[in-house]
């Protein structure tokens, strides 16, 4: 579960796997035919496609997440001054 590439790769794989039955059906349903039974083949498609999807976007994160830590010791946090969002309102301004 350690290789983003593979899932990426899996689920593009699947992409173009159900981008075929999907034409399939298209041409299928043109031509007149029933195309019931393929609907169950597209469902499991797409629900693969997006369990591939989601794991290496979790896989990503979690990369990313430890990249930061261990970037973050040797930059210091950037803050904002306190005054920049202090606001003088009308009643405060001084009147000439």
């Amino acid at each position: 579960m350690k290789n983003e590439k593979i899932w990426k790769i899996a689920g593009i794989v699947l992409g173009a796997l159900g981008a075929a039955l999907l034409l399939l059906i298209l041409v299928l349903k043109i031509m007149g035919k029933d195309v019931t039974p393929l609907t169950y083949p597209i469902v499991a498609v797409v629900i693969l496609f997006l369990i591939c999807d989601e794991i290496a976007r979790s896989i990503r994160r979690r990369r990313e997440k430890e990249e930061a830590a261990e970037r973050q010791p040797d930059e210091p946090e950037t803050t904002l001054p306190k005054d920049a969002f202090e606001f003088r309102t009308e009643q405060e301004e001084p009147k000439p």
